[in-house]
């Protein structure tokens, strides 16, 4: 399997390198899973919950990476609503 790209808009916040976690994306400087956030909030915990469980992630991080992902969900299924 091929490295994870990251996208060039989060590249100061995630990073993926084959010795760290067998790969898996990270946010930059920390062994925290870029997937453990979504997982959080698709369990329906609050993103503090999540910056409670893992302190080396900063909020600004973790509303980037959610941002992001918003941004990408709207230019492949379209529409602006936003909760």
């Amino acid at each position: 399997m091929g490295m994870k790209q990251i996208p060039h808009e989060l590249e100061s916040i995630l990073i993926a390198t084959p010795d760290t976690l067998h790969g898996a994306v990270r946010f930059k400087g920390t062994r925290v899973f870029a997937q453990s956030l979504f997982d959080y909030v698709l369990k329906g915990k609050p993103v503090e919950v999540f910056l409670d469980h893992f302190p080396d992630v900063s909020r600004d991080q973790a509303e980037a990476v959610i941002q992001w992902e918003q941004s990408r969900l709207r230019q492949d299924f379209g529409g602006t609503a936003s909760l």
